[in-house]
């Protein structure tokens, strides 16, 4: 398995910077004994607060992903709109107005538009809801998988609608309302589109992580690579090849080998 966290970029930054614990420490303005344990790996999942103060401190104010040119900040930013200002989103009336043959997803009243799914896309989408039904079904019967296309409005506003790749509902009959599953799902799983990576690793991850929902998977075909987000422990990214077997970090025991499905897709593809 292939880990990559905060906590590896800030032990590299304290190299360049010459710095000690003491320093960090100081400079953060954190306990020393804090810092001490981060480094050392004895706290495996450190505050998100305190994270923070690391990272400004040490000048790098956010985590970033190699590719892409992306910034997934681990930190919660304040809302685009203003109070005060006159209102000019979208709503969902507009959303459901929208022909059919359009593939959107409306953000805080913002429009976005995709492609159609590449077959590829549509390969990797099934042999996972596949292995996510199977475990459910064996160890968790209350829990029902949903993909795309289903609409989620995420935040149960006016200005929000998904349509997430995969997703795992608790309690699906308490929050399916006029063909649209209301709030946010326990986990959810997007497949890259290589037309427009920044709009599920920047955008989408952002509102989930805010909605609530607890396990974010991104599943990225075009880097080999899959960044698993355990928001419910609020810790660091994990990130594994398609060499790797996938682990969850709310369902125990529940595994992708990524090997057995890139096999399946080839038998498929060829």
């Amino acid at each position: 398995m292939y880990i990559q966290s905060n906590v590896e970029r800030l032990k590299k930054r304290k190299k360049e910077l010459g710095w000690s614990n003491m320093k960090v420490a100081k400079e953060a303005n954190i306990p020393l004994g804090t810092v001490n344990k981060i480094f050392s790996g004895a706290t495996k999942y450190p505050r998100n607060e305190t994270m923070n103060a690391i990272i400004k401190a040490m000048g790098l104010g956010y985590y970033e992903l190699e590719d892409y040119h992306t910034r997934t900040s681990m930190i919660r930013e304040t809302g685009k709109y203003q109070a005060g200002k006159k209102d000019k989103r979208a709503t969902l009336k507009t959303y459901y107005s929208l022909p059919g043959e359009l593939r959107a997803e409306l953000i805080d009243g913002r429009f976005y538009y995709t492609s159609n799914p590449t077959m590829e896309h549509q390969c990797l989408m099934v042999e996972l809801v596949s292995i996510l039904h199977a475990y459910f079904n064996e160890n968790r019967g209350r829990c029902k998988v949903l993909a795309s296309p289903c609409d989620v409005r995420l935040n149960k506003d006016n200005y929000t609608m998904l349509h997430p790749d995969i997703f795992v509902v608790a309690d699906s009959g308490k929050c399916i309302c006029d063909g649209f599953y209301d709030g946010a799902p326990e986990m959810v799983i997007e497949i890259v589109s290589p037309e427009n990576p920044e709009h599920i690793y920047e955008r989408k991850r952002e509102k989930y992580q805010n909605a609530g929902v607890k396990e974010f998977w991104i599943v990225d075909a075009i880097k080999q690579r899959v960044v698993v987000y355990c928001f419910a422990r609020d810790e660091m990214p994990m990130i594994y090849t398609f060499e790797d077997e996938v682990e969850s970090g709310i369902y125990m025991d529940l595994k992708a080998d990524f090997r057995k499905i890139e096999e399946a897709i080839g038998e498929i593809m060829t």
